[in-house]
Order: C-alpha cells, then sequence, then structure tokens
C-alpha cells in the first residue's frame, strides 16, 4: 500500500524545517559527535600512547596499568568504558531530546479543546 505524495514526510537532517524537526537534529548532531568521539577516540587515544614505545611494540602505562581482576587499562576502556558510554548516550539522547522538545511545545493543558475551554 502506497502512500499519496502529499501525506508523505520528508525529513532532511541537513536542512531541517520547522522548529521542532531543527530542535531534534541539533541533539541527534550532538549524540553522533559524542558517539564518534567514544567509538574512534578511545581506541586512537590507545594507539597515540603506544607510538612513544622505544620497542615498537605498542606498550605505555595504559596498556601497564592493571584493573578489575588482572585486565589491562586499555583493554577495560575500550571494551567496557565504550560500552557504559554507549548506554550513557542513550540517556542523554533522551533527557537532551525531552528538554529540547519541552522548551518549544506548548503543555497539554494550555490549548483549549474542540469544545471550547478545558474544565
Amino acid at each position: 500500500m502506497s502512500v499519496p505524495p502529499c501525506d508523505r514526510v520528508t525529513i532532511n537532517l541537513f536542512r531541517p524545517e520547522g522548529e521542532r524537526l531543527r530542535c531534534e537534529v541539533g541533539v541527534i548532531r550532538i549524540i553522533l559527535l559524542l558517539w564518534a568521539l567514544i567509538a574512534f577516540g578511545l581506541p586512537l587515544l590507545v594507539w597515540l600512547f603506544g607510538l612513544s614505545d622505544p620497542q615498537g611494540l605498542g606498550a605505555s602505562w595504559l596498556t601497564r596499568t592493571r584493573l578489575f581482576g588482572g585486565f589491562p587499562l586499555h583493554y577495560w576502556l575500550i571494551a567496557q568504558g565504550a560500552t557504559i558510554g554507549f548506554v550513557l548516550l542513550c540517556k542523554g539522547y533522551t533527557l537532551l531530546l525531552a528538554r529540547a522538545l519541552r522548551k518549544i511545545e506548548t503543555p497539554w493543558h494550555a490549548t483549549p479543546g474542540p469544545g471550547g475551554a478545558d474544565v
């Protein structure tokens, strides 16, 4: 079943139309930036610290530091820290979106109903 062209909704993340969509896209951009920092920044950080190893093995204080049952810090940061970071990103998305939409939407009790003023 196809939708008639006049009833279709077009959403462009690069040119959002309307205040609500601009708010939503702004929140999405913030979350995507933070996601990229977590997903690519942590491994890049481990790699950059390993470049200073004179033996060329990639050893650094990140690989020598042990915690949480003897796991190296770099393993914990990427395996566990990134997972926790992604869960926190989901929570942050909901909080940021709710805050952004609260600014632009009127409360449901502030608009009169179809029969006049709400009782």
